[in-house]
């Protein structure tokens, strides 16, 4: 249980981080580099220096783990843009959301019992992430991109999680979950690094200290986040199906409130029945 409360606390922390970096002009590229960082560093320490052993290359789950990292960097970033523009409510709705992609995965591949309520469940999340984006803090001449944000982040951060479980299921054991957490925020770094490294060049833009800062925190948070999951994914007697849905309830309500109290930022009517329809599909999906 301590592994399912840590995980949802973090990923809450997370949702308003990203808030707080809309808020103080945080440049979201250098702050995630910084943040997958820590994240290698914090891995590597957790793992008493094991995790860059000379097979590292070799371990089946190796290819897996440069695939996560990728989505790593896409999730992050698509959170990062869609807070900015929508909000941390619809932000934490489409990533929670997004337990539909996994959860119906579960149902084939981890013989996870498929009842018409959880079936009904499943159609309900993707009604309320239609209705959450109708309105939003973002304005009118936005482009249309910009309004399929948390569409596009749903579809990322739920394959991020489905493949997380697969890799749980198929190749970990308890000796190397920081192992693989840290292989994948390797690769993770990597990518964003020279993402990074070309706008400095081709544009001419430098980072800022508190960019580094920030991403720093992110880092220590978003680790444990993952790491944290990947336990409580493999407590046994816990179905995929269930553990994900009641994580994005915890993580949905506690973001919600936590933007209210601290951000003061408004829930709207379509936002609030989004979040109404989307609390239901996941108590269903739960049951």
């Amino acid at each position: 249980m301590i592994f399912l409360i840590s995980a949802i606390l973090f990923s809450t922390f997370n949702h308003l981080l990203f808030k707080a970096f809309a808020r103080l002009k945080i440049d979201l590229l250098t702050a995630i580099v910084a943040n997958y960082a820590v994240c290698v560093t914090i891995g590597f320490i957790a793992s008493n220096g094991t995790a860059f052993q000379s097979d590292l290359f070799a371990q089946n789950w190796f290819p897996f783990s440069v695939v996560q990292g990728g989505l790593l960097v896409v999730s992050l970033f698509l959170i990062g843009k869609t807070t900015a523009k929508h909000g941390v409510a619809i932000t934490s709705l489409a990533t929670r959301l997004s337990v539909a992609i996994p959860t119906v995965i579960a149902f084939f591949l981890y013989n996870d019992v498929a009842t018409p309520v959880k079936i009904i469940g499943i159609c309900a999340a993707l009604l309320a992430l239609y209705i959450s984006g109708l309105e939003s803090n973002s304005t009118a001449r936005e482009p249309h991109g910009v309004k399929i944000l948390p569409i596009i982040l749903f579809i990322s951060f739920g394959t991020h999680s489905a493949l997380l479980k697969y890799v749980e299921a198929a190749f970990l054991g308890s000796t190397s979950y920081h192992t693989y957490v840290m292989a994948a925020f390797l690769s993770a770094m990597a990518i964003s690094s020279l993402v990074l490294l070309w706008r400095i060049f081709s544009q001419k833009k430098r980072s800022r200290l508190k960019d580094v800062g920030f991403g720093c925190i992110l880092g220590f948070s978003n680790y444990w986040a993952v790491y944290l999951l990947i336990r409580a994914l493999s407590v046994p007697g816990w179905q995929s199906s269930e553990l994900f849905p009641t994580i994005s309830i915890a993580v949905v309500i506690l973001s919600s409130f936590g933007a209210w109290a601290i951000f003061k930022e408004r829930i709207h009517r379509p936002m609030a029945v989004a979040i109404g329809i989307g609390m239901g599909s996941l108590i269903l999906i739960n049951l």
